[in-house]
């Protein structure tokens, strides 16, 4: 039965994209790469050489496969990074040519639930943010070894992220390395650790009132708008890692102008979409459309769904269930569609905007059923 081993990089913040100098959106690359030494180095090779396997994500695999068959500096670990058995965890990958290297095309958890069967010893992930954050939703990890870097980005892929369940670790190993680098090694607990002082700090009613009540200024009315981009996964095949990247931060752009323009703010990139929030449904519904416009100069199409509801302000995110009804809306909308709640309809009536009925819908995690409509401008 093989072992499955999750070692990254990441920063302080937590962040593990572009450790080296694949692009960072920022340009903020090459992090891990500054402040490693021969030490360090040593141990990632040694890590690979007692490795039965490699298991790796579209992006990363394609990173690796440009450089390490070329590599001339050290041929010998060049090699070895050619002879062991490669994996690549993608439904979009035409083709793996890098020598020993197999699609695995299918369902992630059977894919890698069959591959520890077939592989005795250790299969060892690096980089992979997305396919990561499936192993780990599907309690497929069995070992977390954390390179952690005295560096803070501020933004960029998280190794774990918002949307993960909670999750308890086991601290095994760790090891400093002279350059300020860290090496924490975890194992995953099926259980929360029982402590002296959970029961001793149990808080009463009355303070969980309280809290509520303190948390229940940060809640606002509000219209919150997503969207993302029609067919994405087929279009970053298509162009490649470097110009979909290039397009990315283009789309970003132009959707931050549109969002100021309806005086709204944009609150956060979410890879190939946004997350916006407005004081009124109609001015979310306009730049909805306006980004329809200016996005199809770009040859992109994307969907949206607007929601209006109470929301939590955390800082410069938001939160609650109004978020994960509009994030569920935008599940149930095809094509170029604008779809909104009930809510937004019913605000929005009087205007030049029409809102053709789609039905009830129940919706992933939100109780009931919610009456969606598809708007449009007259």
């Amino acid at each position: 039965m093989g072992r499955l081993i999750v070692s990254e990089f990441v920063t302080l913040d937590g962040i593990m994209e572009a450790p080296g100098f694949e692009e960072h959106r920022s340009g903020r690359n090459a992090w891990a790469l500054r402040l490693s030494d021969d030490d360090m180095q040593r141990y990632k090779r040694q890590e690979i050489r007692e490795a039965a396997a490699i298991l790796l994500g579209r992006t990363t695999y394609q990173i690796w496969a440009a450089f390490w068959p070329s590599l001339k500096d050290d041929e010998a670990f060049g090699r070895r990074m050619n002879d062991i058995p490669k994996y690549v965890v993608s439904s979009t990958l035409m083709g793996a040519d890098w020598v020993n290297s197999t699609i695995l095309p299918g369902d992630v958890g059977t894919e890698v639930a069959a591959l520890k069967r077939r592989i005795e010893g250790e299969i060892v992930v690096n980089g992979s943010a997305d396919l990561v954050a499936e192993l780990m939703k599907r309690d497929l990890v069995d070992e977390y070894r954390l390179m952690v870097f005295p560096v803070v980005l501020g933004s960029g892929k998280r190794l774990f992220h918002d949307e993960i369940d909670t999750s308890h670790l086991r601290l095994v190993d760790t090891r400093t390395f002279g350059s300020g680098v860290v090496l924490l090694t975890y194992e995953p607990l099926k259980e929360a650790p029982a402590g002296e002082y959970a029961d001793a700090y149990t808080w009463t009613p009355d303070q969980v009132d309280s809290l509520h009540a303190a948390r229940d200024t940060d809640r606002v009315l509000a219209t919150v708008m997503f969207t993302d981009i029609v067919d994405s996964t087929a279009r970053a095949a298509e162009l490649g890692d470097r110009r979909w990247r290039q397009l990315l931060d283009r789309h970003d752009e132009l959707a931050r102008a549109e969002v100021e323009r309806w005086h709204g703010q944009l609150v956060k990139t979410t890879g190939d979409g946004v997350l916006a929030r407005f004081d009124a449904p109609t001015r979310a519904l306009r730049c909805a459309f306006a980004l329809h416009g200016a996005l199809a100069a770009l040859g992109l199409e994307i969907r949206a769904a607007i929601h209006t509801g109470e929301v939590e302000l955390r800082g410069h995110d938001v939160g609650g269930i109004g978020i994960h009804i509009a994030a569920r809306a935008l599940e149930e909308a095809g094509g170029r569609a604008v779809v909104v709640t009930r809510t937004v309809r019913d605000l929005a009536t009087g205007t030049d905007l029409s809102f053709e009925p789609l039905g009830a819908v129940g919706m992933r995690g939100v109780p009931g059923n919610w009456e969606l409509f598809e708007a449009s401008i007259r």
